[in-house]
């Protein structure tokens, strides 16, 4: 074994300023076969010390906003006492990841030499909201790497990374001596041995002692009746996941059952002790049904206790032995520990529905979603990735994931590859490497090679096709059957690979549900014929146990009985998993408001299943009730997701779609349109920019008003847009260049915005938009076609307006923010030639904004004319609910004046798709 890094630690914890004082004698080993001229350290609290690190940086890409909006002295950070000049190195943080500290030495460290650094620092302890892990708001300390420690050095360089929330830190192994200092009010909990506690009146001192350790977690709390601590064979295991329902005796047989299970799959555990924490569980939780409130809680008793409780162990277990690397080979590791969650619950729970107790339940149990296995629900969260167009090789690098394959996509994907890889090479192959890969490592680093080479051992079949394919690519994996011919007692199956891939692909023969004959394919690069025999199948059917994550599965089944359908239409109430082996068609309940058809109630015919898929079509019949008209909509697209991230091309949707509603009372528009949508991003998938260019072209045939008639009632517009997208938490941008074209009149627009969030959390907003008329014959008729400066006539019926045609009332007083922009009704409110506007705002106090809108307008015949307003913003919800009050304008003070309650404005958002935006943002 060779010698360790070793901390000798003296901390004292001042609760009331938040900061562990912190000598620490170090002795840094050279444990390699190069001498090192420096040294490099973490500094995980320095990770907080401000709005520039990759740890905020990381926040903002993530729209978390806590980080940003807290004050300084909720924030973080080292601050050096000891005199850095006096010591015989330079000290020095990159400019870039003020978390990494570089130690040039005045002399190099030879191999097998060792050097002693004594230093003292103040750790400002953060606060727990941003990554769960600081202080709480009870006054509780929850440390995981709380001091500076080296980074792992390996292959002749050293391998270190800023902290970025992803709880991946990467510390070299270490021995640990630490006299611990805290106030009475507060005990301790670590993962490391306590050898001595003297807890007095006045304060509670420690000595916490612990060999070959990748850091000292720290719990400091003024009550620790959470915690139970449970002797197993050979592992003392402490806790404070709870769960009050379960009595002490079941927990404890649940920790020894998971303990013999990972005893068994992967060997000893490599400390004597381990601490799981709930806070550590809600790292890495288990999503979904088993984080349901107790008093819904579907499963058996004690298995949502159980189920957390072998997901932290099982971490944690994997953790201590075959080190990866946690950016680049991160995936191995988690893929492991969900392989092993697959086979304890196929072992201990082999009959559980994803539903739990639910699946047994009339009116549920119908849902195909709740007769899902339990170990069912990871293929279909990586297959939501797919059909995103998301999708990530399993190895890229952990922080260049979008967060949905980091948390989700990525891990799934990577044990569903364990399990395919298993059913490949039969037998028990990749159980007994993934334990050899742990016994052999333990302790030590490991790498995915060690993991090929130890597979090689166990299997004569060539399984390159994991390590050069499934692993390093990431577009789609998709087979058909394009037909079967019978002949005398045999069948010819007629193949295709749909994909790039070459991957081995199983074939069944069927006797109606049961499995009579399966056989694996190598190899079905393009076309491929196999001859099966019949014997008592009815049905022939590709990747029937679902062991690969196919994109589709719709083309994998071909029946032999004669006049049959393959995939038979089935008529289905609300949405559900999509059946390969049907055509669904899904009704749904629909209801809706407008001022003019009132209250809607009507049904929707989609095939939109949970997951979405290239072709979809909308069909909606709905009722006004106030208008007592059949009104309604309907819509078909098609998607085609280019999948290569190196080409900005990644996105073509066309479709056609109408709709039918009241534009004002008793008076009905129909709307038809076709259209073009490509869809362009850049090779990162976390960057948020999006580009679009559209084409399309839009009929609209509208009753006539006898009250207020028009020449043209009816018309058709030609559009192309063009627009460029790059909204992030701290500084949103876009621009968007149109085109309008039409028999009696053309337009040109230009529209940018940018939005700032500083340092202070001051915000300001930019929007600037120009418009021209190319040609326009219909001005004469009055401002239906014109630029609106305010509240635009949207006579493309793209808008939200729930009384679109109303001039009073509180309807009228919507706000869509487009075209002109300005929020206050001006006397000159159209443009029928030009019209060009900015309109600005700035945070005066959290919500409330001050803004300013200025403009030009020109009419035909009459001069130029200026326009401007000003009032106060109260951003409640930006973009989704905002109101406007305006003071001075145009119109001069507005406040005061006997009807000003109708001039306010308000910017509100009813449509639930826009707003789950606001949340599936961070994830995507």
């Amino acid at each position: 074994m060779t010698a360790q890094h070793a901390h000798h630690i003296i901390a004292h914890l001042e609760p009331e300023s938040d900061i562990i004082h912190v000598k620490d004698s170090m002795i840094v080993v050279n444990d390699s076969d190069h001498s090192w001229d420096k040294i490099v350290m973490l500094d995980w609290a320095h990770a907080f010390s401000s709005k520039d690190t990759p740890l905020a940086n990381r926040f903002a890409e993530d729209f978390k906003n806590k980080f940003q909006f807290a004050p300084e002295d909720h924030r973080g950070k080292t601050v050096f006492k000891s005199d850095t000049q006096k010591l015989d190195f330079s000290l020095k943080r990159k400019s870039k990841q003020q978390d990494i500290i570089e130690l040039t030495l005045e002399n190099p460290l030879q191999p097998g030499d060792s050097k002693t650094i004594v230093w003292e620092y103040d750790v400002i302890i953060p606060e727990d909201d941003f990554t769960g892990y600081g202080k709480s708001s009870t006054g509780n300390y929850a440390l995981r790497y709380w001091y500076i420690t080296p980074a792992v050095y390996e292959n002749g360089a050293w391998q270190y990374f800023s902290h970025k929330g992803m709880d991946d830190y990467y510390p070299a192994l270490a021995d640990y001596s630490i006299s611990l200092h805290a106030p009475s009010s507060h005990k301790a909990v670590t993962n490391a041995p306590i050898i001595t506690a003297a807890l007095t009146d006045s304060k509670n001192s420690y000595l916490i002692k612990g060999k070959q350790l990748g850091g000292i977690e720290l719990y400091l709390e003024q009550n620790l009746e959470g915690y139970r601590n449970f002797g197993v064979p050979q592992l003392d295991v402490t806790t404070d996941i709870e769960d009050v329902n379960i009595p002490p005796e079941m927990k404890a047989l649940f920790i020894d059952r998971i303990s013999g299970f990972l005893n068994e799959k992967l060997g000893p555990y490599a400390y004597p002790n381990m601490l799981i924490t709930e806070r550590y569980y809600k790292e890495d939780p288990v999503y979904g049904l088993s984080s349901l409130p107790s008093f819904i809680n579907p499963f058996p008793a004690g298995f949502t206790y159980e189920i957390k409780v072998v997901k932290a162990m099982t971490r944690k277990w994997l953790e201590s032995g075959a080190r990866l690397h946690p950016r680049d080979e991160n995936w191995l590791q988690d893929g492991m520990m969900v392989y092993l969650l697959q086979l304890y619950h196929e072992r201990y729970y082999p009959d559980l529905k994803i539903a739990g107790k639910l699946s047994e339940v009339w009116g549920i149990k119908g849902f195909k979603v709740t007769q899902l296995g339990f170990n069912d629900q990871y293929a279909f969260l990586y297959l939501n990735s797919a059909r995103l167009n998301i999708d990530q090789s399993i190895t890229t690098r952990a922080d260049s994931l979008v967060k949905y394959n980091q948390q989700l996509g990525t891990i799934n994907k990577a044990a569903i590859g364990l399990k395919y890889l298993q059913d490949y090479t039969g037998g028990d192959a990749v159980d007994k490497t993934i334990k050899n890969l742990y016994l052999q490592n333990t302790l030590k680093t490991a790498h995915l090679s060690d993991f090929k080479t130890l597979l090689e051992e166990q299997t004569s079949k060539n399984t390159d096709w994991f390590f050069n394919d499934y692993i390093s690519k990431y577009t789609r994996m998709d087979w058909k059957i394009k037909r079967v011919k019978k002949i005398g007692d045999s069948v010819k199956v007629y193949l295709k690979n749909k994909s790039d891939r070459d991957l081995p692909v199983a074939i069944y023969s069927l006797k109606n549900d049961s499995i009579v004959e399966k056989l694996w394919i190598d190899h079905v690069i393009n076309d491929t014929i196999i001859t099966l025999s019949r014997k008592r199948a009815n049905r022939i059917s590709l990747n029937y146990e679902q062991l690969i994550p196919e994109f589709s599965m719709r083309d994998n089944f071909k029946t032999l009985k004669p006049f049959t359908f393959n995939r038979p239409i089935e008529l289905r109430l609300f949405k559900d998993i999509e059946d390969p082996e049907r055509a669904q068609v899904y009704v749904m309940p629909d209801a809706g408001f407008n001022v003019y058809d009132g209250f809607t109630i009507g049904a929707r015919f989609n095939n939109g299943t949970l997951l979405t898929k290239p072709f979809r079509y909308n069909i909606k019949p709905i009722y006004g009730m106030l208008s007592k008209k059949l009104i309604g909509s309907l819509g078909f697209s098609y998607t085609h997701n280019l999948e290569k991230h190196d080409e900005k091309l990644f996105l073509v949707r066309y479709g056609l779609s109408a709709n039918r509603f009241s534009y004002a009372p008793d008076l009905l528009y129909n709307r038809a349109s076709s259209w073009l949508h490509l869809g362009f991003r850049p090779k990162d998938l976390r960057s948020n920019k999006r580009e679009f260019l559209s084409f399309r072209n839009v009929i609209v045939n509208r009753d006539r008003d006898p009250l207020n008639p028009v020449n043209e009632p009816d018309y058709s517009v030609f559009a192309i847009n063009y627009s460029h997208q790059d909204p992030n938490f701290r500084r949103f941008f876009s621009y968007n260049i149109g085109t309008e074209i039409s028999g009696r009149f053309g337009k040109a627009t230009f529209k940018t915005q940018w939005r700032k969030l500083f340092k202070d959390n001051r915000q300001l907003n930019i929007r600037f938009f120009t418009g021209a008329f190319l040609y326009n014959d219909t001005f004469k008729e009055g401002n239906f076609f014109s630029f609106a400066l305010d509240r635009p006539t949207d006579y493309l019926f793209d808008y939200e307006y729930y009384g679109r045609s109303d001039e009073s009332g509180f309807f009228s007083q919507q706000l869509v923010i487009a075209e002109g922009g300005f929020k206050s009704q001006l006397e000159t409110p159209y443009a029928n030639q030009f019209i060009s506007t900015v309109n600005t705002s700035y945070s005066i106090w959290k919500y409330v904004f001050a803004y300013a809108d200025v403009g030009l307008v020109k009419n035909r015949n009459t001069r130029l004319t200026g326009v401007y307003d000003s009032g106060l913003r109260l951003n409640l919800l930006q973009d989704y609910f905002e109101i406007y009050l305006p003071i001075y304008s145009s119109n001069g003070w507005e406040i005061g004046q006997g009807d000003y309650d109708q001039r306010l404005r308000f910017i509100i958002t009813l449509d639930l798709n826009t707003l789950t935006g606001l949340f599936t943002r961070r994830w995507y």
